[in-house]
């Protein structure tokens, strides 16, 4: 176990009809003036966000509505929520949704106090120095942003999806009500399903002592997140079900699952690109598109931690290192598939793939390297990754 600092810090308000205390929960932590981020239009068709609304107004907090998050979120509607923030004099910034509607909040946030380019951050030009204060109504399980200190933003122009990581734009609060997420469909389900996972599987598949407390809770929140995968496929108002993968999302990105251990996060690097290039290509689809050719090609390198994580989460019998971890890619591909989700890059409606472009994109035109203690990732083994994911 490596030396660490840890922290997080967010209130979680979790349960049925938790939505409704907004009001109260926004005083608490002294909202006055807030600027709501939404996505286009699901919190509408609920009626979630006219609840909101009014809730807050009816105890004196005013609103200001930004919205339009698209998957994969663009920096150009950050640019223009930073300008309304500012022109608004807003002084607090609530998200209702997932991910990218969290990861739009926090770009504003910091950029709110920024004179550059918000976008600099992404671009590891330099680092938020303060934010403006986040709370979140979540409604999908998926990225763990809600709880986590990293924002993923994408500029169309520059082919570039990047992140940036800064305990600043971690929210305050996150509002949790499983039933929120009752009327998300099957492929969206299962797309937060499988970045649930892979938050916890690139951490768990890094560098590890034989005691490592960080992989007991990687491989129980697996397991569940697997049972409850199976479960809400089956019934999507399955209420333990969802609140499962609700509460994993939130701690599959926190920094639980790999306090006190290095990682660098491989195949969502390798998935930025992608949906860098194709930014219809939506992250957990990415990801369980890559996961698989990345998981073959590292087998040589990581075969005790591959069998290890079968052994465990999916009670693959065996001696044979290679064997239990070859059948717990298997296994997991077949997860995926129940969960149908792509499996090439046909499925992600990806003709004629560029993958020269895609391997600079990734490597920063051969300048970046992402860490593994054998096989760091360079510009030719991700190229050979990408080239090993079935055209169609």
């Amino acid at each position: 176990m490596i030396d660490f600092n840890f922290v997080s810090p967010t209130k979680i308000f979790f349960g049925r009809g938790k939505e409704k205390q907004i009001s109260s929960i926004c005083k608490e932590f002294n909202f006055k003036n807030v600027l709501i981020i939404t996505g286009k239009c699901s919190v509408k068709k609920t009626g979630l966000l006219d609840f909101v609304v009014n809730e807050l107004n009816k105890v004196g907090i005013s609103t200001i509505l930004l919205e339009g998050v698209r998957a994969n979120p663009e920096i150009s509607l950050c640019r223009r929520g930073i300008a309304m923030a500012r022109e608004n004099n807003v002084d607090s910034i609530l998200a209702i949704g997932g991910g990218s509607t969290i990861d739009t909040a926090k770009n504003i946030a910091a950029g709110f106090y920024y004179d550059g380019d918000s976008f600099d951050f992404n671009l590891h030009k330099c680092s938020p120095t303060k934010a403006l204060p986040i709370g979140v109504i979540l409604t999908i399980s998926a990225a763990g942003s809600e709880l986590s200190n990293s924002c993923v933003i994408q500029d169309d122009e520059m082919n570039v999806k990047s992140g940036f990581n800064s305990d600043l734009v971690r929210p305050v609060f996150a509002v949790e009500n499983p039933e929120l997420s009752f009327s998300v469909d099957k492929y969206q389900t299962g797309v937060g399903v499988v970045d649930i996972m892979m938050h916890t599987l690139e951490r768990y598949l890094q560098d590890s002592t034989d005691n490592e407390l960080a992989d007991g809770f990687a491989e129980g929140l697996l397991r569940s997140v697997v049972k409850a995968g199976y479960a809400v496929m089956k019934d999507p108002s399955d209420y333990e079900a969802r609140a499962t993968l609700m509460l994993a999302s939130s701690y599959s990105h926190n920094g639980i699952t790999g306090i006190g251990k290095k990682f660098g996060m491989p195949v969502h690097q390798l998935e930025h690109a992608l949906s860098g290039v194709y930014p219809f290509v939506s992250h957990g689809a990415g990801l369980a598109v890559l996961y698989p050719a990345w998981a073959r090609y590292y087998m040589a390198y990581d075969a005790k931690k591959f069998a290890n994580l079968g052994r465990k989460v999916f009670d693959i019998k065996g001696v044979d290192d290679v064997e239990v971890g070859t059948k717990m890619i298997d296994a997991l591909v077949d997860f995926f598939k129940y969960l149908e989700m792509p499996m090439t890059y046909k499925d992600l409606h990806i003709d004629n793939v560029d993958f020269d472009l895609l391997t600079e994109v990734y490597s920063n035109k051969k300048t970046k390297v992402v860490y593994h203690r054998e096989k760091p990732m360079d510009y030719v083994v991700a190229n050979e990754i990408f080239r090993m994911v079935k055209e169609g």
